[in-house]
């Protein structure tokens, strides 16, 4: 017995002693809306998007080997009917369409040829084209000559991709097999453009792995470097095609030549300490608003089948490195057998994020669907009792459906949304889980339940295993209240008294919102001022399986990968800077994230600009009244016109 008393000592002993305080996590994590997922092009496959500098959003790809383009004006939510708009010569065929807008409003859009039929076109090669518009997409340039590459296949040219430099020099980016007749191998092609894309200098070879197969380029410039995104099959030790980053200065320009197999120029960018070594490429990246990058890429990492493919997307940082918290646009698709390839992300406005997909075949036949992401780094409960009840007002939660986080896309496959509020005495918690089968739980062990898990890190100890100020509460679907708290490394069970919980079940959903004690976290009151860090799990279980997900690169035992939680105590009115002036009989309000703008003359648009003054977002609204999602807090100007063309200004701070 005193051997046994002595080692459990010391088991406590060691387990304190490798507890520690880490740095929080840096970076965001990106939350997908599944509601959101709707088809862009009822045909096409390879897709990209981009926000115009009028606010509008511009999709292209191709269909039927026609290039066709859509627009939205509304940030999105509904897109104009999909227009044909090149047609290829006689023979041959467009394909793999991508698209910019210089700094001089000039749009761009670009695309391979090729696909030659020996009758019509005996001539015929593999290579690149493209058309200007020089009025904002209303017309469009004869198609613009860049390169011809070989006539077969096995020799083709893929995949163009535009940069524009500070200077107004412009490069133009191709994967090209033409140079390697008989070896099967492919480099990274630069065309170089001094007229604003008239005319066409190259090509030259900028990346090549001997033996290898370089391919897909993505572009982008991050500050004073190049930085291009490729598909690399030649990796040692990865056995298949892995997300690589080839890169030079401005200063450069790659003058230094081609980035070769050795370079330090070349680098693997996806963190495997935080994200599961997968393969199948097609990477795709762009930079956040916060300066953030973020990675798109295809992957057979959950089929193991080639053929069938999803998409996943990752966080880096402002250098294109250190890619993380890897998430997933669009439900599993093991059950659909349908393939999602040749993905790629656009960053919209300042909080919003596109997924686009192309679903290679199913019901609907081959079509492009998309998704909205939003990224967080920190949640917030805003001020406010809401009716403990199991039913979602309008009014009651940071945002009007309740829906701050927002998962079920990376396992589940089911919609899960969960958002915050709280007052002097409690903290309160949502969470809405789309389950058409809670299992009856008596009979399981606690972690086969169905319900939610809030893990809150309420003394902001940012710790590597369960210690002291780590709370973890398990919402059962059948209305009971788990809860565990941090002690010297391991779990050990609290007391729940004073929890409230109501649960409301549906046949496709349950509700449950719960009242938490600040008593119960050791606190006299709200800690207004105090960081915290929050994580959610939901757990599903299905007959003989059990499925369960966690907010992106959470880890149950570790508070420091939590996500930031803040209180914001303004209880007045969460953000709006002079909340009752009108003008013009213009009346603005800001609640929950949420903008209300009214007028008895009637509304035409409304403009948001950042603080430095770049535009984040428009939308054409009419009648009266409209609301609008600020997105990322910070300090904007929204700029209404009215139904009479008068222009009112008012600046919103959001909090």
């Amino acid at each position: 017995m005193k051997r046994f008393c002595l080692f459990a000592l010391l088991a406590i002993s060691v387990l304190s002693l490798f507890a520690k305080r880490m740095d929080p996590y840096d970076g965001s994590r990106i939350f997908w809306d599944m509601r959101s997922q709707q088809t862009l092009f009822n045909d096409g496959w390879y897709s990209r998007m981009i926000q115009l500098q009028d606010g509008r959003l511009l999709a292209a790809s191709e269909s039927c080997w026609n290039v066709i383009i859509s627009y939205s004006d509304d940030m999105g939510e509904t897109w104009s009917p999909q227009e044909t708009v090149f047609l290829p010569p006689a023979g041959l065929r467009y394909f793999d369409v991508d698209l910019c807008q210089l700094s001089d409003g000039k749009i761009i859009i670009t695309y391979n040829i090729g696909f030659p039929d020996n009758n019509i076109a005996p001539e015929g090669r593999f290579g690149v084209r493209l058309r200007i518009s020089e009025d904002n997409g209303q017309t469009w340039s004869d198609d613009i000559f860049v390169y011809d590459g070989e006539r077969e296949f096995e020799n083709g040219t893929w995949e163009p991709n535009i940069l524009e430099l500070p200077s107004g020099e412009l490069h133009l980016y191709v994967s090209d097999e033409a140079p390697y007749t008989h070896s099967g191998e492919q480099c990274i092609q630069l065309f170089r453009s001094f007229d604003k894309g008239y005319t066409w200098e190259g090509p030259e070879t900028i990346s090549f792995r001997p033996g290898a197969r370089d391919g897909m380029p993505t572009s982008l410039l991050l500050g004073d470097t190049i930085v291009v995104t490729i598909e690399d099959n030649g990796w040692p030790g990865m056995g298949s095609f892995i997300p690589v980053t080839v890169r030079t200065t401005l200063e450069d320009n790659w003058k230094s030549g081609p980035v070769g197999a050795g370079s330090p120029m070349r680098s693997m960018v996806i963190d495997h300490d935080w994200c599961p070594q997968m393969f199948g490429c097609a990477p795709y990246m762009r930079v956040m608003q916060s300066g953030e990058t973020i990675l798109s890429r295809q992957s057979f990492h959950k089929s193991g089948e080639y053929g069938l493919m999803n998409m996943f997307v990752y966080v880096g940082d402002e250098n294109g490195r250190g890619f993380k918290a890897m998430s997933q646009p669009f439900p599993d698709n093991l059950e659909s057998r349908i393939s999602i390839e040749v993905n790629s992300v656009s960053v919209v406005g300042d909080s919003t994020i596109y997924a686009l997909g192309g679903f290679v075949s199913g019901p609907s036949g081959r079509h492009v669907d998309i998704v909205r992401g939003f990224p967080v780094k920190t949640l917030r409960a805003y001020y406010g009792t809401p009716t403990l009840d199991g039913v979602i007002e309008a009014d009651e939660y940071n945002t009007p459906e309740a829906d701050q986080v927002k998962m079920g896309t990376n396992n589940l496959g089911q919609n899960v949304y969960a958002d915050f509020n709280y007052d002097e005495n409690y903290l309160y918690f949502v969470a809405t889980v789309d389950d058409n089968t809670p299992m009856p739980t008596p009979d399981y062990s606690r972690t086969l339940k169905d319900g939610v898990k809030l893990l809150v890190d309420a003394d902001n100890v940012s710790d590597d295993t369960p210690v002291k100020g780590m709370y973890e509460l398990y919402f059962i679907a059948d209305g009971k209240i788990e809860c565990r708290q941090g002690d010297n490394g391991t779990w050990k069970t609290c007391d729940a008294t004073g929890i409230a919980c109501e649960i409301n079940n549906s046949d496709d959903h349950y509700v449950m919102e719960a009242a938490i004690p600040w008593s119960f976290f050791g606190k006299e009151t709200a800690p207004e001022k105090e960081r915290m860090a929050v994580g959610i799990e939901v757990t599903d279980r299905r007959g003989n399986s059990f499925k369960s997900e966690s907010i992106p690169d959470v880890k149950h035992d570790q508070s420091w990968t939590w996500v930031e939680f803040r209180l914001d105590g303004d209880k007045e009115n969460n953000g709006l800077e002079a909340v009752a002036m009108r003008d013009k009989h213009v009346n603005t309000t800001l609640r929950n994230g949420i903008m209300e703008i009214s007028c008895d003359t009637g509304l035409s648009k409304v403009a948001l600009f950042s603080a430095d003054g770049q535009m984040r977002s428009q939308h054409t609204v009419s009648g009266t009244a409209c609301s609008l999602r600020m997105g990322t807090p910070g300090v904007l100007l929204a700029i209404i016109t009215l139904a009479d063309g008068s222009v009112v200004c008012r600046k919103v701070i959001n909090r």
